[in-house]
């Protein structure tokens, strides 16, 4: 049993011939721009300091426990109520005195803090 190979009728690379490209090739656009351009130098940044102290994290421990506190002093949603009336006061000279420093920052969102917190222990206690 001899078989003959299959013979097409054109040779696949006649058939399939590449035209040349249109565009340059990578060769000459990179010789466009012989010499390449200097980049600007940049600068390594400073490694972060540390985001928070424990001074820092101990403020906050203070409101989020004046935030508690507050209903055993008086009725927990006249507490919640008071504290809220004080952040909007803060609110309002936040926006026109922003605070610029990390412990004036860090004093507004404790005192926010506590407030949530007084806010979320009337609700819970439902007084």
């Amino acid at each position: 049993m001899n078989e003959q190979p299959i013979k097409p009728e054109k040779e696949l690379d006649e058939e399939f011939r590449l035209r040349p490209s249109d565009c340059p090739s990578r060769e000459e656009k990179l010789l466009e721009y012989e010499p390449f351009p200097q980049l600007p130098a940049m600068p390594i940044p400073a490694a972060p300091t540390f985001q928070f102290t424990v001074f820092d994290l101990m403020i906050v421990m203070v409101g989020v426990a004046g935030g508690l506190a507050g209903g055993t002093w008086m009725p927990s949603d006249i507490f919640a109520a008071i504290l809220g009336l004080v952040t909007l006061l803060g609110l309002v000279l936040i926006h026109f005195f922003p605070p610029e420093s990390h412990f004036a920052r860090l004093m507004w969102g404790t005192l926010v803090l506590a407030y949530i917190v007084a806010v979320g222990a009337a609700i819970f206690k439902g007084n």
